[in-house]
């Protein structure tokens, strides 16, 4: 008879997973939510929605995306959409109209370049931070669809789009930083003030090592290795970066993201040997033992440069000369025409981010048609790094779309408390999920519970985790790892 060790190691090897398709479908509530809190947020005139209200649109509807509408998510969308719209039409239909005059266009002026909180990505990184934390704990019940759990070789599934969109957004965020200012000193004191930064997610990654191979938990050795795990690849992203950054000043990052991604994918495709070696190859050494984490790795630094390529037109509060594809702090002069190619590449949020779109989906397609393998997040290749920043630029593109539509921009900084909660304090919350899960897996066999015991437990510890996001939130204690 197996043991339960044994048993959940099997209920999560061995999968193939689902279409991209429904991957976007089921992802694509996050958004709904999103809408649906906005039009509640106008119906009560920019008030604070009731905490609950919030925790069910932005926690619980996405649990039971992933959960008991896994199947019937068109459902679940209306189920959210037509009360909110209800109770909008409602209060525009009961407003009164005090003015018809139109608002005057405001003059166009020079402005200092700012960069700016803006609500749409602080929604969708918490977004994809919520169905994370929601994701690693539901994998290990019946209740959640064996398709949105972690392929074993090739094939895309919900928690494969989850670790990539992960790095994406953490690159993302750390454009701040480039955009701030630029490198300065040596590499070699660079290198250690990036040791420095990633020695607490390093120590998280030995621990995490320590407590799976001391407590009898579950191990899932082909999705990093015997010994590397995901805060590892985390740690290791900015020690990296540093051999990076000097080159990034003379090449466009996305070109570097593309060249590492097309090099490592040629040997993929051109060396059977090499791909053997990943496959099949004896786990008789430290490098074969954690050659998925190691040469995963490379793909992973591909997503975080794309994702720092997407934070130069996004997080500024006017556009800059060629942010397109740069990093710029060159504002535009309104009393000079552009002209050339700036004209073409110096864009607003929501251009750069539609343009990016149309050519991410193109190429993505392209490669997904003519590509002689499959999407890896096993081995994190370039099918995997192009569907992955091709979806995160999409979804940003849709929320910022929500924000244009409901005149956030007009507006102070407003969004709701669950994630903006969420934001302030994303990869320390992203720990605490990690051990409740932990916790939860050793407490009980999970992989033996019903729907009705398995539905509770996720309810529970989807609000722990809201509560702990917004007490730290309400007592302005943000930790940084």
């Amino acid at each position: 008879m197996s043991t339960l060790k044994a048993r959940k190691e099997d209920f999560v090897t061995g999968l193939t997973g689902g279409s991209i398709e429904e991957i976007n479908v089921v992802t694509s509530v996050a958004l709904t939510s999103y809408f649906c809190w906005n039009l509640l947020n106008e119906a009560n005139g920019d008030n604070q929605l009731n905490i609950f209200v919030d925790f069910a649109l932005n926690w619980i509807a996405l649990l039971l995306s992933i959960t008991l509408y896994a199947s019937n998510i068109k459902l679940l969308s209306t189920l959210m959409t037509v009360p909110c719209l209800m109770m909008f039409i409602y209060y525009k239909s009961n407003k009164r109209v005090t003015s018809k005059q139109k608002p005057k266009k405001p003059v166009a002026k020079d402005e200092p370049f700012l960069l700016v909180r803006k609500p749409y990505i602080s929604a969708y990184r918490s977004g994809m931070l919520i169905l994370t934390c929601l994701a690693i704990i539901a994998v290990d019940f019946p209740i959640f669809p064996r398709r949105f759990a972690k392929v074993e070789t090739w094939g895309t599934s919900l928690m494969d789009l989850g670790v990539g969109s992960f790095v994406f957004s953490n690159g993302l965020v750390s454009s701040r930083r480039l955009m701030q200012s630029k490198p300065r000193g040596s590499i070699f004191r660079r290198l250690i003030a990036a040791l420095r930064s990633s020695s607490s997610l390093l120590l998280l990654g030995l621990l995490r090592l320590y407590f799976v191979k001391n407590l009898e938990y579950q191990e899932h050795v082909t999705e990093y290795g015997v010994h590397w795990n995901f805060f590892i690849t985390l740690a290791f992203l900015p020690i990296f970066l540093v051999f990076i950054d000097p080159l990034a000043e003379y090449i466009p990052r996305f070109v570097i993201a593309l060249a590492i991604s097309c090099i490592y994918d040629w040997k993929l495709v051109n060396d059977p040997r090499f791909l053997k070696f990943l496959i099949l190859e004896d786990r008789d050494n430290i490098f074969s033992a954690n050659r998925e984490g190691i040469f995963s790795f490379i793909g992973y630094c591909a997503i975080f440069l794309w994702g720092q390529s997407t934070g130069f037109y996004l997080l500024g509060n006017v556009p800059t000369i060629n942010n397109l594809y740069k990093n710029s702090t060159v504002t535009i002069n309104h009393n000079k025409k552009l002209t050339g190619w700036a004209k073409y590449t110096t864009v607003r949020p929501l251009s750069g981010l539609l343009i990016w779109s149309g050519i991410l989906i193109t190429l993505d397609q392209l490669i997904l048609a003519f590509h002689p393998h499959d999407v890896s997040r096993r081995f994190a290749n370039l099918p995997y790094t192009i569907w992955v920043v091709s979806y995160n630029v999409a979804f940003l593109t849709v929320y910022c779309a929500v924000d244009q539509l409901f005149g956030n921009y007009k507006k102070k900084y407003n969004l709701p408390v669950s994630l903006e909660a969420m934001n302030s304090n994303g990869l320390v919350l992203f720990l605490l999920s990690n051990v409740s899960t932990g916790l939860i897996n050793m407490s009980f066999a999970t992989i033996d519970s019903s729907d009705y015991i398995a539905l509770l437990t996720l309810v529970c510890y989807a609000a722990f985790l809201a509560l702990v996001s917004t007490i730290l939130y309400k007592r302005r204690i943000f930790i940084r790892l």
